[in-house]
């Protein structure tokens, strides 16, 4: 007992001096205390079990601290040594290995104090396991990344945070495995099982994400993910986890009563090579350490997103929903959760039914049900879906683990009710007076067809899939198993078409790509069954994938279309780009899945609430099906709530309520939630005690009828993109130098450029002077002032864009000769459509809706302003040369004096004010300006009018008082437009351009 307090007493006040002081990079000997007293008062190690110092048995080198199988090189600065490392390391394994017991797993530690490495030996070859930022803040994590490695402490709390920290991105364990992983997948990853695995999870990912984003990489991720949460449902019921062919299959926990928690599925291939079974084994064994049933949040989200890239989740659309939401969503939608029957379309890792799960569990405790009871309403009442096939694992996990301690009060069969299906529905077929659904069979295979209305009576559709398993195991003619689903109940046509999915099964089955199939039938028919009107549900609720129409594939952008023209949902035009997959959601989602007077309740992006492209959804008759809203929550003063770790940090958002077949106005009002929390996985409580909650009207809707007839003047400037293909520099001529007429550039690689691109060798040679132009982009603009340009090659001659082979003819050798390089990298790296080849030409995509041609006719004076921002600036242009990005709006002026008039405008605090409820918000302000400021009445400018003219006269002076700050140079523009502002207020000309602004604009 007194041992305890005294590490707990270290651990509150020793531990955060240490950390503090490593993060500090200190010298070799203070480094070494340190860490001496990290492992003797952290790890219990005993002063004589420490070796320091020790030689090599070769004596070519010493070991600096060694301990047991652990060895540790203490470094100046890595950021420098990290390299030597590389070099030394391997010999200080194989030296400890030489010396340490048999089966023990040697691993080296390089620090610096700052940064820790960790490596072992793969096959003799020095591999990197894992790699931690020493964090001052938390203190404590650094003992949570280091327990794996050196003392695999039982009974440890599963926090997100220490889950992350064990099994994410750069922990050990996923360090150890990734590369046993990689090499399995070398050996094995053509055999045709395996391969057939690999290309239905693709495809299942297209579904979900719209585009082709699957990868070996992410494959094998997936892999490493899944393993661990089959485990961890094992840990739940305390089996043994020895056995990896029974955990992954699922007939560890069958065996328990428990079915559909853990399937066979596509991520079990690595039984099927050697060394396989002992990776599960060795992985499976990582999960001891944790106390699964004392977890009260959904940690493996936290896990999940600590382990794919967050650019990734972006480009994914995933944004998962911290459980501090999601509790406070389930909290308003599901009033009686004993009676109300609730899906989750799009459940990922589950949060939404865990927390579902918690408050049901409550309501029965409370109403005095026997806990048998409880669990039995709770796999009646609670359901989820979701197409990605690593989501469902995660999420069939959390809904075991929301039932905590009544897991062991678990009828004699409980059945997990989550399942791997694709609730959107796109392979429902209509067929005659009834429907198939059609299951792709990768690569080319036609798709397998089962009949819809078999696949809704679920007792009959599991007696067809047994006849099927049989006919497999006997190789049974496909007549003798079309009459066996006859006699179990389906109709003469079911039959007929079952038995002929069962000839191309048997075909699989014999060419060895037969054991999936059974889970990919079951799982990806049950959506069919859930929307039949028997099954629907009281409540939909969860956060649908955000994916905007412009990222996706073009098979799916025609897909999205056509369904959300179905319901009267899309617009097309310039909001066509804006069009969001999460519409579909609500539209299909209550018309399939939703009782009469269900309850919606989504998390989505905040333009839901006033966007003009979602009006139809606010105005709630979608043809097919009606939703009346009945609420909304604006969480755009909130943050962080996804936050840079999941890859929406800019990404504003909202609850919206709505009630099936409902009647009602939109609802003048809504909840507005304010505050900052301290940390994005933020508890209910630390919610309750940072965010406040006001009534507020309804945000006024975005409309693209302006107000000002400055609306249809104003346009964003030309796509200069991809960056390195357009903005350039210039380049070493060598002994020659460059031709005054044709100067040598090189594509300017920058922070502006995008993926793929970034990986792309930016062109590089002579261009003509007359398509060098000075280019303006958003950064170059402050108040009253022009910052800097850059040049950009621009390949416009008389008004027309030039392509590679129509410089040619006109005789620009060294345009054409850029631009022929810089379309076969377009071609290569754009996206594509159905048949591969570039969705638009590069000259297309340059001149998107005549961005640029639109600046051929020379105007000798514009006002420009930036298209995003935490404040608006504005300036005015007197180089006609110059071409407006897209990053910035522009256009032509009349005269100086109007010029100046609306540049006063647009520098105000009053403009800014009225239209930020307007704006997209980012993590801390709000974004986008575009066309936003337009809808303001602002009038034309008119000489006659006094106040016009005080307010140009106004600008003007303003404009001499900013050309005269003198900014350095090297500042960001940021804070060069900090500086302008700052001299404006204390030469009194800003409060002078507001009182007029203000007099000019109406309340």
């Amino acid at each position: 007992m007194e041992g305890g307090k005294v590490a707990n007493g270290w651990r509150r006040d020793r531990l955060p001096e240490i950390v503090r002081a490593m993060a500090s990079r200190p010298r070799h000997e203070a480094l070494r205390g340190l860490v001496t007293e990290l492992l003797q008062e952290g790890f219990g190690a005993a002063f004589s079990e420490l070796e320091h110092e020790r030689y090599l048995v070769d004596n070519s080198g010493r070991i600096d601290v060694a301990w047991g199988a652990t060895v540790i090189e203490l470094k100046t600065d890595l950021r420098r040594e990290e390299r030597d490392v590389v070099a030394r390391m391997p010999d200080y394994l194989a030296d400890a290995t030489r010396s340490s017991a048999p089966g023990r797993t040697t691993v080296g530690l390089a620090t610096d104090g700052a940064t820790l490495l960790a490596y072992t030996l793969d096959r003799g070859t020095l591999a990197q396991i894992g790699r931690y930022e020493t964090d001052v803040e938390h203190p404590e994590r650094l003992l949570s990344w280091l327990e794996p490695l050196l003392s695999p402490v039982p009974e440890v709390m599963p926090t997100p945070i220490a889950v992350a920290l064990a099994f994410g991105r750069y922990s050990l364990a996923f360090g150890r495995a990734h590369g046993k992983l990689q090499r399995l997948w070398a050996e094995i990853g053509d055999h045709p099982e395996v391969r057939l695995k690999r290309d239905l999870w693709d495809g299942l990912l297209r579904q979900v994400y719209g585009d082709d984003v699957g990868s070996d990489a992410l494959f094998l991720q997936h892999t490493y993910l899944t393993i661990l949460v089959k485990a961890i449902a094992a840990r739940v019921l305390d089996l043994a986890i020895d056995d990896p062919a029974e955990l992954l299959s699922g007939r560890l926990l069958a065996n328990e009563g428990i079915v559909g928690a853990v399937e066979a599925d596509f991520f079990d291939w690595p039984l099927l090579a050697d060394g396989g079974a002992d990776l599960v084994r060795t992985l499976a064994g990582e999960t001891l350490r944790f106390r699964l049933r004392d977890v009260e949040v959904d940690v493996l989200k936290s896990l999940y997103e600590s382990l794919i890239d967050p650019d990734e989740r972006h480009d994914l659309g995933e944004y998962y929903t911290p459980d501090w939401l999601a509790a406070r969503v389930v909290a308003a939608a599901i009033p009686r959760p004993l009676e109300q029957r609730v899906l989750d379309p799009s459940c990922g890792s589950g949060t939404f039914l865990f927390q579902a799960l918690r408050r049901l569990i409550a309501a029965g405790r409370e109403a005095g049900l026997q806990p048998a009871e409880i669990v039995a309403t709770c796999a009646d009442r609670v359901f989820g879906i979701d197409v990605h096939p690593v989501a469902v694992a995660l999420a069939r996990v959390t809904w075991l683990l929301a039932l905590g301690d009544l897991v062991r009060d678990r009828p004699p069969t409980l059945s997990v009710p989550v399942f791997m299906g694709d609730s959107m529905q796109w392979s429902l077929r209509p067929l005659g007076a009834s429907a198939e659904v059609l299951v792709d069979v990768p690569p080319n295979d036609p798709p397998l067809r089962i009949p819809a209305g078999l696949a809704s009576d679920l007792i009959l559709f599991e007696r067809a899939l047994d006849e099927l398993n049989r006919g497999l195991d006997t190789l049974a003619e496909p007549e003798a198993i079309r009459d066996a689903i006859a006699r179990a109940g389906a109709t003469d046509e079911d039959a007929a078409m079952l038995g002929r999915t069962f000839a191309q099964l048997k075909q699989l089955y014999i060419d060895g790509r037969n054991h999936i199939w059974t889970f990919v039938l079951r799982n990806l028919l049950r959506p069919v069954w859930l929307s039949h009107p028997d099954h629907r549900a009281d409540v939909l609720i969860g956060n649908p994938p955000w994916i905007v129409y412009r990222h996706l594939s073009a098979e799916m952008k025609d897909r999205l279309r056509e369904a959300l023209q179905s319901y009267d949902l899309w617009v097309g035009g310039p909001l066509a780009t804006h069009q969001d997959m999460f519409a579909l959601f609500w539209a299909r989602g209550a018309e399939r899945y939703l009782r009469e007077g269900g309850t919606l309740a989504l998390v989505l992006p905040y333009a839901a609430l006033n966007a003009p492209v979602f009006a139809g959804i606010r105005e709630g008759n979608m043809r097919r099906v009606r939703v009346a809203i009945t609420g909304g929550w604006g969480l755009e003063r909130v943050w962080p709530i996804f936050g840079a770790q999941s890859g929406s940090s800019t990404t504003s958002t909202c609850v919206l309520f709505g009630e099936r077949d409902g009647e009602g106005p939109l609802p003048a009002e809504i909840d507005r939630w304010v505050g900052v929390l301290r940390r994005r996985d933020a508890s209910e409580a630390e919610a309750a005690e940072a965010l406040d909650r006001v009534r507020a009207p309804w945000p006024r809707a975005r409309t693209l009828i302006a107000a000002s007839p400055y609306r249809r003047r104003f346009r964003q400037g030309a796509t200069l993109t991809p960056r390195r293909f357009f903005l350039v520099e210039h380049a070493a001529a060598g002994r020659l130098l460059s031709r005054r007429d044709a100067p040598r550039v090189r594509g300017r690689i920058g922070n502006l450029d995008k993926r793929p691109w970034t990986s792309v060798e930016p062109p590089e040679g002579p261009v003509e002077r007359a398509f060098l132009r000075e280019i303006a982009l958003g950064e170059s603009v402050a108040p009253y002032r022009v910052l800097d340009l850059v040049t950009g090659v621009v390949p416009m001659e008389d008004g027309a864009i030039l392509d590679s082979t129509s410089a040619d003819a006109h005789g620009h050798r060294g345009l054409a000769a850029w631009l022929r390089d810089a379309e076969a990298k377009w071609n290569e790296h754009s996206n594509k459509d159905v048949n591969g080849s570039p969705r638009v030409p590069l000259a297309q995509s340059l001149n998107h809706l005549q961005k640029l041609t639109a600046q051929s006719v020379r105007s000798p004076m514009r006002v420009i302003y930036p298209a995003s921002g935490t404040r608006l600036s504005a300036c005015w242009l007197e180089n006609d040369n110059v071409i407006v990005d897209k990053d910035a709006y522009w256009s032509a002026a009349n005269s100086l004096e109007e010029a100046a008039y609306i540049t006063a405008v647009l520098n105000t605090t009053i403009v800014l004010n009225r239209v930020k409820d307007l704006q997209p918000v980012g993590q801390r302000d709000p974004r986008h300006f575009d066309n936003l400021v337009w809808t303001l009445p602002i009038p034309e400018f008119d000489a006659a009018e006094a106040l016009h003219a005080d307010l140009a006269a106004a600008a003007l002076h303003a404009a001499s008082v900013a050309a005269r700050v003198d900014l350095p140079q090297a500042m960001h523009f940021t804070g060069k437009r900090r500086m302008i502002r700052q001299a404006l207020v204390d030469d009194g000309v800003a409060e002078t351009i507001e009182r007029l602004v203000d007099a000019l604009l109406p309340p």
